[in-house]
């Protein structure tokens, strides 16, 4: 008998599911919000049936963090949302499977036999490689599927695409899997794709021989040659030049290059490991990226979170920047202000975490020899983007001023207040997008049905790109 938690909030798919393991000799448990969901799943569970939209809050997001659970439970999407709206996405971040309403009862029955299944043989099987000291800090649910992730390609020698926002820590974890490899003693040798000239993007990357060109004073090596043996990283992939995307596929398939000006062959042994910040596979479909070049780099894919999905991170990374610092400066160890880091956890921080790791040296700079760094010890604009923040998202924002005990009447209540700034950033959102609701969802990041939901309570007039 197997433990099963149903979160959605329609009543009746969770009554219907209910019934059908219910006749199974199953044990049930139901939730109609994500709250209630995460407090019955910390008891243990084999198996969640997990709906994207939620009343308070995006399914979706929560998958990592239901996934950590005690007894690490199989998560089941079960959505209405059309279009195999965010199905991608839910298995690449370690979904099971990915149903959509109406679904029959045979085909519901069929996806808890398979994972059930996959349970018990996972419990005979041999352990998963776990994650080791990979210099990676962070201990959010979506920061343990990755290091997870992480040690399974060390194991391995298969082709890795990292995928992730500009300072995310692509190479981090592009050095995370070399060392833990049995590659790990050999050479790691960088390519910025960003910065190679299509000109001289060959002698870059396949060495050239003396006199193959002006200036080619004395025979050159090339990086794929200097990663023999090593790993080869080829930093934002999605900026290699068209022409050359033809050349590396031969040599990735081969393992051979030729040197500019060269008359001969020449191997090298590496270990691939991409990454990009592009969708590839959108590039793929205009002409722009070779899609059997894609089909070679991501035999491995593994995505990097966004530091404003990783919370429960952003204090470590904060006290590892500022004592990182310290040492570079010679200044004495310091300790981050209650009101600096409720102002740290409540920032978008759209450059992750390298924006943090910058923010922190200079407020250390700022500090100076003091021995705690508060909010005024932070750049300009980070401390001016926190007076526009939602105290409602957890942060408290600098300059900010509530009414004093006994004038409670000075202060609209929450729900007002969060009403108001919704309906102001909803109708700036429109305006921008000049009132699509397609656009207005790629800007913001919300699913379509949500935008609509925000909408019609904004009372903001929408309308459609035509197809």
């Amino acid at each position: 008998m197997a433990r099963i938690l149903i979160i959605d909030d329609d009543e009746l798919i969770r009554n219907s599911l209910s019934r059908c393991f219910a006749d199974m000799g199953h044990e049930i448990l139901l939730a109609g919000d994500l709250r209630a969901g995460m407090d019955l799943a910390a008891t243990g569970v084999d198996v969640v049936y997990l709906d994207l939209h939620l009343p308070d809050g995006d399914g979706q997001k929560a998958i990592d963090g239901l996934a950590a659970s005690p007894a690490h439970p199989e998560i089941i999407v079960i959505t209405g949302l059309g279009n195999n709206y965010g199905a991608r996405q839910s298995l690449a971040n370690g979904a099971w499977d990915y149903i959509r309403k109406p679904a029959s009862p045979q085909s519901v029955r069929a996806s808890l036999a398979d994972v059930l299944a996959y349970r018990r043989d996972h419990r005979r099987g041999p352990a998963t490689h776990e994650p080791c000291d990979d210099g990676i800090l962070g201990v959010s649910p979506p920061m343990q599927r990755v290091r997870t992730r992480i040690a399974q390609a060390a194991d391995s020698e298969a082709g890795v695409l990292l995928l992730g926002e500009t300072g995310v820590g692509k190479e981090l974890a592009a050095r995370a899997i070399h060392a833990q490899s049995r590659r790990g003693a050999g050479p790691f040798v960088v390519v910025d794709c960003g910065n190679l000239t299509e000109t001289l993007v060959e002698s870059a990357l396949y060495g050239h021989v003396r006199g193959a060109f002006t200036g080619a004073h004395a025979d050159r090596k090339g990086l794929v040659g200097e990663a023999d043996g090593g790993t080869l990283f080829l930093d934002e992939v999605g900026e290699l030049p068209p022409v050359q995307q033809k050349s590396f596929l031969r040599v990735l398939q081969e393992r051979r290059y030729r040197p500019v000006g060269g008359a001969r062959e020449l191997s090298s042994d590496f270990r691939l490991v991409a990454a990009t910040n592009r969708d590839l596979e959108a590039l793929a479909g205009t002409g722009e990226f070779r899609s059997d070049l894609l089909f070679r780099l991501r035999t491995l894919e593994i995505g990097l979170p966004p530091l404003r999905e990783r919370g429960e991170d952003i204090p470590l990374l904060a006290a590892h920047f500022i004592g990182v610092s310290c040492d570079r400066y010679g200044l004495p160890a310091k300790r981050v202000s209650a009101q600096l880091m409720r102002l740290l956890t409540g920032y978008p921080w759209p450059g992750n975490v390298r924006e943090l790791g910058n923010v922190m040296e200079a407020a250390v700079i700022a500090a100076g020899r003091d021995a705690v760094v508060y909010p005024k010890h932070l750049p300009g604009h980070l401390r001016f983007s926190a007076l526009d923040a939602d105290p409602g998202d957890g942060a408290a924002p600098a300059g900010a001023s509530f009414a004093p005990p006994g004038r409670a009447g000075d202060v609209v209540p929450y729900d007002e207040y969060k009403a108001r700034r919704d309906k102001e950033y909803f109708q700036e959102l429109m305006a921008l997008c000049s009132h699509d609701v397609s656009t207005a969802s790629l800007m913001s990041g919300l699913s379509v049905p949500s935008i609509y939901r925000h909408l019609g309570l904004a009372n903001i007039p929408t309308r459609r790109k035509k197809t």
